[in-house]
């Protein structure tokens, strides 16, 4: 058993930290979003939308589980945890069992009652590990720019009520040139809440043709055009010629992954670095990520990789092509298996095992040592 733990990076009694898609229902229409179609309101149809249930809460982790982790981040690529209507029922179970674990949710704020955001906020002042990270990307007059369909007297609202019982707040920004003229009200706002605030260029802008992102209308026709800020360091996405090849035989030919399996990796395997896991060190501990739809994965990159539909991104293509081959016999659901279950079959032995030679390309390109994608967003 020893042995065992040893070598399952994410054995089940050695799991510190859960990220945890509590939804996939959304109040926003972000254009780079990939919940939502081509910059448009239309919703993936391949998304299965909900929201997580106490009572399945209570069904998938024990008592002595919930013990045992010291941090949950509760966000999503697909949806706002704060849609989830039994969010601070399941918050409230998690505290009745454990009062020292850490908590991040991550929201846009516009949603909600006054009563539950104060409820919230002290249920919050109990641990000052525990906090909300509000995604709010301007003021009153550029916030729905980019945050399409969220109304500025909720947000405020959600940050006022949150903020006056003194539980801990952070406010994310993302500059665009839009709002960059407001970072200096920003700043001044936040400290009045007394939440820090993160500035941050937004992703996406990289990957667009001529550095503009559109909100389109739901018949697909540009509404207007969204830029980055002026101080906004864009980098282009490098692809080489063999790597352009693949992807083009990917999004054209139904072809066999073992058929160019060598090539992919040869891009990959010359690199010298270590791969630095992100979900062993950004959580507290080891860390998995589960979705709502049930399946549990390595860390937050594969499960947003797991999903059936991703905008056209060049290098996301072969990753997901690659994850998908190999997970494809993995049984990783929890529809199928307790969680327990799940992590003693070492499911994730793959992932472990390709850190040697940077032969699965989503680690190598995430995580190898040095700046990792998250440090990047997070030093923006």
């Amino acid at each position: 058993m020893t042995l065992h733990k040893q070598q399952n990076n994410w054995a089940y009694e050695d799991i510190k930290s859960v990220h945890l898609e509590l939804s996939t229902l959304c109040n926003s229409i972000c254009p780079w979003c990939p919940r939502y179609q081509n910059f448009s309101p239309n919703v993936n149809p391949n998304i299965t939308q909900g929201a997580w249930t106490l009572q399945r809460f209570q069904d998938t982790f024990t008592v002595d589980f919930i013990k045992q982790i010291k941090m949950w981040t509760f966000a999503g690529d697909y949806g706002d945890p704060c849609t989830c209507p039994e969010i601070l029922e399941i918050l409230e179970y998690i505290t009745k069992h454990n009062n020292k674990s850490a908590i991040q949710i991550n929201t846009n704020g516009g949603m909600k009652t006054e009563r539950f955001w104060h409820d919230l906020g002290k249920l919050f002042t109990r641990n000052k590990r525990r906090y909300v990270i509000f995604s709010v990307d301007g003021l009153e007059d550029t916030n729905h720019i980019y945050r399409r369909n969220v109304k500025w007297n909720k947000v405020f609202s959600a940050m006022t009520t949150y903020s006056q019982t003194g539980a801990k707040g952070i406010w994310e920004f993302l500059k665009f040139k839009h709002n960059e003229h407001q970072l200096e009200k920003a700043f001044a706002l936040a400290n009045k809440l007394g939440f820090i605030i993160r500035f941050k260029n937004p992703n996406g802008f990289e990957e667009l043709d001529g550095g503009m992102m559109p909100a389109r209308d739901e018949n697909y026709n540009i509404e207007y055009e969204i830029y980055p800020a002026r101080d906004a360091e864009i980098r282009p996405v490098i692809v080489s010629p063999a790597q352009e090849n693949l992807i083009n035989m990917i999004n054209t030919d139904a072809i066999e992954y073992d058929t160019v399996k060598d090539k992919i990796e040869s891009f990959y395997k010359e690199k010298s670095a270590c791969i630095n896991c992100s979900a062993k060190t950004f959580g507290m501990g080891n860390e998995v990520r589960i979705n709502y739809d049930g399946t549990v994965w390595p860390c937050s990159f594969f499960g947003h990789l797991s999903q059936k539909y991703l905008k056209d991104r060049k290098v996301s293509v072969v990753h997901k092509w690659q994850a998908d081959n190999i997970f494809k016999d993995v049984k990783n659901n929890l529809k199928d298996k307790s969680l327990k279950e799940i992590l003693d079959d070492d499911p994730f032995k793959a992932v472990r095992e390709s850190w040697k030679d940077h032969s699965i390309l989503l680690c190598s390109d995430s995580c190898s040592k040095g700046q990792t994608t998250m440090e990047k967003i997070y030093n923006a």
